[in-house]
C-alpha cells in the first residue's frame, strides 16, 4: 500500500514539474548558447575540431559557405576551444569562454567565428560587423627528397 501511494505521489510530482516547465530543456541548469564556425575559404577544406571538458566535435567543411554549429548549456567555467586546419595553415581558438569578455562581444549566445584566407573572424552581433581575431599560422613547406641514381 505504501509503495503504491509512494508511487503516485512520485508521478503526480512529475507532471506537476512537467506542467510548470512546457519545455524539458527548462528544467537543466545554464543557458543554451550556440558556437557557429563558417567556412569562407575560397575552394579549400576546412578541417574543425572543437572540444570542452567533456566533449569533442570534429567536422571537414569542405566547400565555401558551409557551417558546423552546435549547442550546449553554458554554466560557469565552460569553454569551446577549436582548431582549424586548411591548405592556408592552421590555428587555435577559444570559440567560448562563460567567464570572459569575449560573450559580451559575441553579443548573445551565439558565437559566429568565419575563416577567411587572412584569418579567423568574430561576427559582432551587436555592431552587425566581423572583427579579425586570430592569423593562420603557416604551415612548413614540405622539401620531397629526391633520390638519384648514384653508380659507385
Amino acid at each position: 500500500m505504501k509503495g503504491t501511494i509512494l508511487r503516485q505521489f512520485s508521478y503526480s510530482l512529475l507532471l506537476l514539474v512537467f506542467s510548470i516547465c512546457p519545455s524539458t530543456s527548462d528544467i537543466f541548469p545554464g543557458k543554451k548558447h550556440f558556437v557557429r564556425v563558417v567556412n569562407d575559404l575560397e575552394a579549400k577544406r576546412l578541417d574543425v575540431h572543437c572540444y570542452s571538458a567533456d566533449d569533442v566535435i570534429d567536422r571537414t567543411l569542405s566547400t565555401k559557405g558551409e557551417q558546423l554549429e552546435f549547442e550546449f548549456r553554458s554554466v560557469v567555467n565552460t569553454y569551446w576551444n577549436c582548431s582549424m586546419n586548411s591548405v592556408v595553415g592552421h590555428v587555435e581558438i577559444e570559440a567560448y569562454i562563460s567567464e570572459d569578455p569575449l560573450i559580451d562581444e559575441c553579443g548573445g549566445v551565439h558565437c559566429i567565428w568565419n575563416a577567411r584566407e587572412d584569418g579567423i573572424y568574430l561576427y559582432r552581433i551587436k555592431h552587425s560587423d566581423y572583427v579579425k581575431k586570430y592569423d593562420w599560422i603557416p604551415k612548413p613547406l614540405r622539401v620531397r627528397s629526391i633520390k638519384r641514381n648514384v653508380r659507385p
